[in-house]
């Protein structure tokens, strides 16, 4: 397979001319069984910054199929990726990356428990300036990881995830050859933000997740642990279709796990608190919990839908069934003053938990809900829907879903090149 490169300063003029011959090949590749055969290159360690356009495997769970060894802008676009270990890689770069209509798909390593090795995530990012992941599609990947910030906003600098499509986020340790734990796993997310600090213009919208029991182990699928906005630019949660989170026995075993989680981690200072992220206009499905909002300050779930029968797609009840949204702290935070001004509010859920009852239904739970001046709760304007919620109410989630994408007229995953 031929690698294709343009500078960046060329990248604009040449791309509708060139992307053609590499993007056809790519959408072939991957979209039916009798398309052409994908040729999939060694891995590739990039040093100069340009638009990059190949197809690049790693059999090594120690070695990532892309690595980033440059502040340079790089971006990764009609690619496909596949490893054993982490796809896209980069750390203490300050990696000025964008990866765009794309595909990646994990390998099992195929690894001992005692490595505990799990599927790779798709892109990890460690002390970056900058990040733009538009229109891809993940398959069995352990997703998206972002720590430490490095950005300016004047320079344009910011986190960007839009449009993606993902399958199956897994944390599942591997036991060996094609085999994962059926107990054992990391916690992963379809997009962790982890000591993200005072970012403007942040955004995560219009990606559609879904997980399936037995194929995947996710803990929350959005997570903000110790990050945070500012005051005239919170991070934006919005317009993304979030369904399935499980443990990896979920008939058996307890479960913490979510469909986001706001504030993330205990902080004795302000400046160090999850802070300044609002959520709003998702839908959330059949998951553990639905919003969790337990540490931190200036948080806002609003206008979101929330919809759980408690049941697996084969009729089993869950086990670890919880509750749709949730304002708890959870760590006792009121002792530092950093947990305030935390609001859920306006949301509609429907949350069965058909173990303690057939028509059983935990919307809220709102202990720690901050208070009006006249000491009453901020949290107003949920709606529940009574009981029982059906897998049949969960299907027609996706229904309004997809109509919500035509009415729209968002496209998410991958686009035929010139989109």
């Amino acid at each position: 397979m031929t690698v294709t490169i343009l500078s960046t300063e060329r990248a604009r003029t040449v791309f509708r001319y060139a992307v053609m011959a590499v993007g056809s090949l790519f959408l072939l590749g991957t979209s039916s069984s009798s398309a052409q055969t994908i040729r999939y290159s060694k891995p590739i360690v990039i040093f100069k910054g340009g638009v990059y356009r190949g197809n690049w495997q790693s059999l090594d769970p120690k070695v990532a199929a892309v690595t980033i060894s440059t502040p340079e802008p790089v971006t990764i676009e009609y690619s496909n990726i596949k490893s054993r270990g982490r796809l896209i890689y980069s750390a203490f770069h300050n990696a000025n990356l964008t990866v765009r209509n794309s595909r990646g798909q994990a390998l099992n390593p195929n690894t001992p428990l005692k490595d505990y090795k799990t599927p790779g995530r798709f892109v990890h990012l460690e002390q970056f300036r900058n990040v733009k992941i538009e229109n891809n599609e993940l398959s069995g990947t352990s997703g998206i990881y972002l720590r430490e910030f490095t950005g300016k906003f004047k320079l344009g600098q910011t986190i960007k995830i839009l449009r993606n499509k993902a399958l199956n986020i897994d944390g599942r340790y591997s036991i060996g050859k094609e085999q994962y734990s059926k107990t054992g796993y990391h916690l992963v997310q379809f997009v962790q933000f982890n000591q993200i600090k005072n970012v403007s213009g942040a955004e995560i919208a219009w990606n559609q997740v879904i997980n399936e029991p037995g194929k995947s182990r996710v803990e929350e699928i959005i997570s903000m642990y110790l990050s945070s906005g500012v005051p005239s630019s919170s991070i934006k949660i919005h317009n993304n279709y979030l369904q399935g989170a499980f443990n990896v026995q979920p008939t058996k075993l307890s479960y913490g796990g979510s469909g986001m989680n706001l504030g993330d981690g205990s902080s004795r200072t302000v400046a160090g608190a999850a802070a300044y992220i609002r959520a709003f206009h998702n839908q959330i499905v059949g998951t553990n919990s639905g919003i969790a909002m337990s540490a931190g300050h200036n948080l806002l779930a609003y206008e979101n839908r929330l919809i759980s029968s408690g049941y697996l797609p084969d009729g089993r009840a869950i086990a670890g069934q919880n509750v749709g949204i949730y304002v708890w702290d959870i760590h006792n935070d009121k002792r530092f003053k950093t947990f305030y001004n935390v609001v859920a509010r306006d949301n509609i859920v429907g949350w069965s938990t058909p173990l303690k009852g057939r028509a059983s239904v935990n919307p809220f739970w709102f202990p720690d809900c901050s208070r009006d001046r006249n000491g009453r709760s901020l949290c107003q304007g949920n709606v529940s829907l009574p009981g029982p919620i059906t897998l049949g109410r969960e299907r027609q989630e996706y229904v309004r879903w997809q109509a919500k994408l035509r009415a729209s007229k968002v496209r998410i995953g991958v686009l035929p090149p010139g989109r």
